[in-house]
């Protein structure tokens, strides 16, 4: 019984240091608003956002934030590719409409380096604009330094991304198979269910031409020994042996993919899998909550995860995300700020992540109370580890240069038409070379 009494004094404890938090919490945030409010009441923000489950989320928190601070959003919502050429554009022009703007990694350095957006520092350091419990200091070093331009933040990360395997665990335990550890192992667990479990492939992948084909390919590219960049004189070094066999391999797994794989942007590629028309994925890990939503996805509750499977040259992933900015050209940047500081604050972090929103902080990728709730987590973590092995090898799936669009979109181009065999790979590989010292000469 002074067991049973302990536990339950211990629960009421907890509780009670829950509600008191909370309750601070809410004080707390009611005074920045009434604050905001009174500076920035009617204020109108426009931001440019690509179409992706964290959009979603702020969609649900957006209207809450608006009866806070009296400050009007309207989201420009458009596909990540329109997006990426929008962005271009304005760059390009001088000019833009908007306050805010979505800015993925691989456009960071552009946008930044012409100062198209405005560095943070001077918001997240000054305690009148933001509140502790923003907390930068709670985001993963890995996703904040992704916005990191000459010594200076210019995107408050909202949605880290890496890459890792799904499986489904269904069919796996169906016919008592491991989870693939190499990709040789990968092409005949893909090769085993295409042959044995009737309507599903073994693969699901994206691999449209263009940007899509570079995403999924940087995955591929390194584990087989290829370069995109040597390391030790920053030249190009696509021809290698490595860069042949990485675009072969891809070739090979693609065969037991589903029909039209090869125009599979990445809603085709989530969907066959969420649809269970395929056995394995590999993907970005923003697809996991979708994949997790029993209202969009038929295999909901049935699938495991795990770091990307070795080849010749090692284990490896990648480290992607989405981070939100301020432009140079808006007249409303602290309300623009204060937006950004809401929605991506440890403070509001429990309702964003159960509107379906992705991770970038400690505090909800290292709960390991979590990982029940969100198995996807260590996933992302371990993969997180297999990013930086990478980078201790000098390499990144993402160059970090403003030349990185046009470098992308060549790799994404003749990567993709080897591919699907519209060219031999010798041909292809020789060729991104030569292009590839032109783009960076």
């Amino acid at each position: 019984k002074g067991g049973k009494m302990l536990r339950l004094i211990k629960s009421i404890l907890v509780i009670s240091l829950f509600l008191v938090s909370q309750t601070v919490f809410a004080q707390d945030i009611s005074s920045w608003a009434e604050n905001i409010k009174s500076k920035h009441g009617g204020t109108k923000i426009v931001a440019a956002v690509a179409s992706h489950p964290s959009v979603e989320s702020f969609k649900k928190m957006i209207p809450k934030f608006e009866q806070l601070t009296g400050i009007d959003v309207v989201l420009d919502e458009m596909e990540e590719g329109q997006l990426g050429q929008k962005l271009t554009l304005e760059v390009s022009s001088g000019v833009t409409n908007y306050d805010l703007a979505m800015v993925s990694i691989e456009r960071n350095p552009k946008v930044s380096n012409a100062k198209y957006t405005v560095p943070l520092e001077n918001f997240f350091n000054d305690k009148s604009k933001t509140p502790s419990w923003f907390n930068y200091g709670d985001i993963l070093p890995a996703y904040s330094d992704m916005f990191l331009w000459k010594g200076e933040h210019y995107a408050i990360p909202f949605a880290g991304e890496t890459v890792f395997l799904f499986h489904r665990k269904d069919i796996f335990e169906k016919y008592n198979l491991t989870v693939p550890k190499t990709y040789a192992e990968v092409l005949n667990t893909a090769a085993f269910f295409d042959n044995n479990e009737k309507g599903v492939d073994g693969m699901s992948f994206r691999v449209r031409l263009g940007w899509e084909f570079t995403y999924t390919w940087s995955i591929f590219l390194f584990p087989f020994g290829g370069q995109m960049i040597d390391p030790v004189t920053g030249k190009p070094n696509l021809n290698t042996p490595g860069t042949r066999y990485s675009l072969n391999y891809m070739s090979q797994l693609a065969k037991h993919a589903p029909p039209g794989v090869e125009s599979y942007s990445f809603p085709e590629a989530w969907d066959a899998f969420m649809l269970g028309k395929t056995a394995m994925m590999i993907e970005a890990s923003a697809a996991a909550p979708e994949i997790e939503n029993p209202e969009k996805s038929l295999v909901a509750g049935k699938v495991g995860y795990s770091s990307m499977p070795a080849g010749p040259a090692g284990a490896f992933s990648g480290c992607w995300g989405w981070g939100l900015a301020v432009t140079s050209a808006s007249k409303h940047k602290e309300a623009a700020w204060a937006f950004i500081m809401y929605m991506t604050s440890m403070g509001m972090q429990d309702e964003y992540l159960a509107n379906g929103g992705i991770p970038s902080r400690t505090s909800s990728l290292g709960n390991k109370s979590l990982w029940g709730k969100f198995p996807y987590y260590k996933a992302t973590l371990e993969t997180l580890k297999q990013a930086e092995a990478l980078g201790e090898k000098g390499h990144s799936v993402v160059i970090r240069i403003p030349e990185w669009g046009q470098f992308s979109e060549m790799l994404g181009t003749d990567g993709a038409r080897a591919f699907i065999g519209e060219i031999p790979v010798d041909q292809a590989v020789i060729g991104m070379q030569k292009q590839a010292e032109k783009i960076l000469k």
